[in-house]
């Protein structure tokens, strides 16, 4: 049994070029999120993922949430897109969406379920806050190399300035 940590690493200020994706997504409320996005992820994983031609940088793939103007945890649902990167938006499966991740400047923590006990999105907002950043609100998300299931270790990334 592996010893649960309470704290993560140390976050990092990374400069992140931007990313093409190719995916699908669903729109869902915090209080839903805990069922909807492992769905998600893994329907795409195994239902979608081999129907992309021109994925890049594999095993990597992407999990990214994408808040409405002004969200309000509480009440607004926000989306989550379930993607890989690609090298262009050319021949995209059909029912798949596509984003473009911008280049940025993002916190960035690395999170392992199996070994960390805590929520890696209020650390690492907290750590933004106390290390005089802010946040640039509307989206963020996860990377994952590969993505293998709901406990998957990921890196965090959330946009700052």
């Amino acid at each position: 049994m592996s010893k649960q940590l309470t704290t993560a690493v140390e976050p990092q200020v990374v400069r992140r070029s931007n990313i093409k994706v190719v995916g699908v997504s669903c729109q869902t409320m915090m209080d839903e999120r805990e069922y909807k996005i492992p769905r998600l992820m893994e329907q795409f994983h195994t239902t979608n993922l081999p129907k992309v031609r021109n994925r890049v940088n594999a095993p990597r793939s992407i999990g990214m949430f994408v808040d409405p103007p002004n969200w309000n945890e509480m009440t607004d649902a926000f989306y989550w897109i379930a993607a890989v990167e690609v090298d262009s938006f050319e021949k995209i499966p059909p029912n798949m969406i596509t984003k473009t991740i911008p280049a940025h400047t993002y916190a960035m923590l690395e999170y392992d379920p199996s070994v960390h006990d805590f929520n890696p999105y209020a650390y690492l907002h907290k750590w933004i806050e106390d290390e005089g950043y802010q946040q640039v609100e509307g989206f963020g998300f996860e990377e994952y190399k590969p993505y293998t299931g709901a406990e998957t270790s990921y890196r965090l990334f959330l946009p700052i300035k």
